[in-house]
């Protein structure tokens, strides 16, 4: 199980593979039930290319480029085992903001660039945070019968 990441929450991450590869992404690592092994489930996953281009016999400009890891795909969500990858880490603010610009770029179609950027309102779906609940619901099933519950 991978230990040394959070599991359950949203992240954008680097994600060198046992293959080699290194790969960015929104993703969400959680554990498999019925085994002990984490799963990364990985939206719009991007593979990094290295770009060099000699100006002069002195001088060499570099760049980074992205191409979608899956170029034949059309699909959005991947899932990457745990024993396929060798190393994780979250992104820099940077890169965040190249790889977004680079999504959102690639992207022709209206309507998923428009769901991707919505305004954010608390009738979306956010009622608390689980430690809340579970204080919650300790609250309700351990009182006494006959008394009124919060």
């Amino acid at each position: 199980m991978i230990n040394y990441a959070k599991h359950d929450e949203e992240f954008y991450g680097v994600f060198k593979l046992m293959n080699g590869e290194e790969i960015l992404g929104r993703a969400v690592l959680t554990k498999e039930e019925g085994t002990n092994e984490s799963l990364v489930f990985i939206q719009d996953p991007v593979a990094c290319q290295v770009i060099n281009k000699e100006i002069d016999e002195t001088k060499v400009a570099r760049g980074i480029g992205f191409a979608p890891w899956q170029q034949m795909s059309d699909e959005e969500f991947f899932i990457i085992r745990e024993k396929d990858i060798l190393t994780i880490a979250t992104m820099k603010k940077e890169i965040v903001m190249m790889y977004e610009a680079y999504i959102l770029g690639d992207e022709g179609n209206e309507d998923r660039k428009k769901r991707r950027r919505m305004n954010l309102s608390k009738n979306l779906g956010f009622v608390g945070k689980i430690d809340q609940a579970r204080d919650l619901f300790e609250k309700i099933y351990q009182s006494e019968p006959g008394t009124s519950n919060p």
